[in-house]
């Protein structure tokens, strides 16, 4: 039981550093014409052996929500003719409360795998 545990901590501890990550490039890239902000999809895998159940990212991928069109900021990869671009679609405030989101869903699973790491270790004293 111990193990699933182990795996189910783990894949969440996995899957929330890939949603930091992506928020943080999100963020990084909110001024940046052209850009589209990216999202990670999930999905959770139970697994009925002995590997327990998991969350996976599964993709990561831009959503069709084109940003706003404003005036070009200069240099040669001008979107339109007319000297406009379109800006980046990235919300900041969603961006950081996706980043607050992932941090404290990254340590729950951390949580859990300390604790079943100490249930494994008082497992085998008892059994020593």
């Amino acid at each position: 039981m111990s193990v699933n545990a182990l795996n189910s901590g783990y894949s969440g501890m996995r899957v929330n550093q890939l949603r930091t990550d992506v928020a943080a490039n999100n963020l990084a890239n909110a001024n940046t014409e052209n850009f589209r902000s990216s999202q990670v999809a999930t999905a959770d895998s139970a697994y009925i052996n002995e590997i327990g159940q998991a969350t996976q990212a599964t993709a990561t991928y831009a959503p069709p929500r084109p940003g706003a069109v404003a005036p070009a900021q200069g240099g040669d990869d001008v979107s339109f003719s007319s000297g406009y671009a379109e800006t980046s679609n990235t919300d900041p405030a969603n961006e950081r409360i996706n980043q607050m989101s992932a941090s404290a869903a990254y340590s729950l699973n951390a949580a859990a795998v300390r604790t079943a790491d100490q249930m494994n270790g008082t497992l085998i004293d008892l059994q020593g």
